[in-house]
């Protein structure tokens, strides 16, 4: 059998506090092999658990939506896939909103009015929800003068 580790040591492989472990497992998206004096006891394996665990919250899922992965990947093979590409859509989602801000951030640095709220370009993109294009007065991208 495999040497088990503590909290302590998992924490240490991982990177990942034990109080987080320790929250985890209250979700059950984690659990101790064994318990040995009292103590918590985690195979190698659960190294691995952790750092998906760790992955899938750097992707954007929720620890709800991980434990909900976790179920059905056992109980509905192809129910988890549903979820992944649901998140997929959502990340591709937030990426076209985060270009569209930093288009906006780009712009108001470059932009030549006083008041960015005067710029027809901003206005444009407030009246589009964010979807104009930045056009100076001229037609030029890019840069509004005042």
């Amino acid at each position: 059998m495999p040497e088990l580790m503590t909290i302590g040591e998992l924490s240490a492989a991982t990177g990942v506090p034990d109080s987080t472990i320790r929250f985890w497992e209250r979700r059950d998206l984690i659990v101790p092999t064994t318990r040995q004096g009292g103590q918590r006891r985690y195979s190698p394996a659960d190294v691995q658990r952790v750092a998906v665990l760790r992955l899938c919250q750097a992707a954007g899922f929720t620890l709800t939506e991980i434990g909900r992965m976790k179920r059905e990947r056992h109980d509905e093979p192809f129910e988890w896939r549903r979820l992944v590409t649901d998140k997929l859509e959502d990340v591709q989602r937030r990426i076209t909103e985060l270009d569209h801000a930093r288009e906006l951030l780009h712009h108001a640095l470059r932009c030549g009015h006083e008041n960015i709220l005067h710029c027809p370009g901003f206005q444009a993109a407030v009246r589009d929800g964010g979807t104009s294009d930045w056009y100076d007065e001229t037609g030029a991208p890019g840069v509004s003068s005042p």
